[in-house]
């Protein structure tokens, strides 16, 4: 089944209590914006988790340090949600250390979470988004596109953290105060 088709079957089900009036894509846009807040704050949590010196650490030459890892999956949340035009994205900093990434993760999902609430039903449906690499993309779809990046990358620093000995943070099904 295409994903344009699986949508509107599941944001039926995606917010208890919503209105009924409100259209499949708004619907989708409020629950997802939930999961976002968790996103963030399971990402900080991470991100703290890592003591300052280790965040030039990599298991592998070829890899990304913590912090590079941590700089990126932030810089693809604002370059995804930059396609909208709806508010400038916070800069990718030059640095990767400990404060720097941590300041630049949760801008970026700050960033998200008041683009998430600008978007519109033609936001969320339109394919014009200018993103040359996924050209026939809705803002649905790059909300999803988003949502597996972060949680891709977050995982290979994860795998960081074990390395280093350390225990990750658990996953909290709700948004961190």
């Amino acid at each position: 089944m295409k994903r344009r088709h699986v949508l509107p079957a599941l944001a039926g089900t995606a917010v208890p209590g919503a209105a009924q009036t409100a259209s499949y894509p708004l619907q989708f846009r409020d629950s997802f914006l939930k999961h976002w807040r968790v996103e963030r704050g399971y990402t900080l949590a991470v991100a703290e988790a890592m003591p300052a010196a280790d965040y030039v650490s990599k298991p592998d030459p070829a890899q990304r340090t913590f912090g590079e890892q941590l700089v990126h999956l932030a810089a693809a949340n604002t370059a995804y949600f930059s396609a909208f035009g709806l508010i400038a994205p916070p800069a990718r900093p030059a640095a990767s250390d400990k404060e720097t990434a941590r300041t630049y993760i949760a801008a970026s999902f700050d960033y998200v979470i008041d683009v998430l609430k600008k978007l519109t039903e033609k936001d969320l449906l339109r394919k014009d988004l200018g993103v040359p690499r996924f050209p026939a993309h809705t803002g649905t779809d790059l909300c999803l596109r988003a949502y597996t990046h972060t949680a891709h990358h977050r995982g290979q620093a994860i795998v960081y953290l074990r390395v280093k000995g350390i225990t990750p943070p658990t996953w909290a099904f709700e948004p961190s105060a």
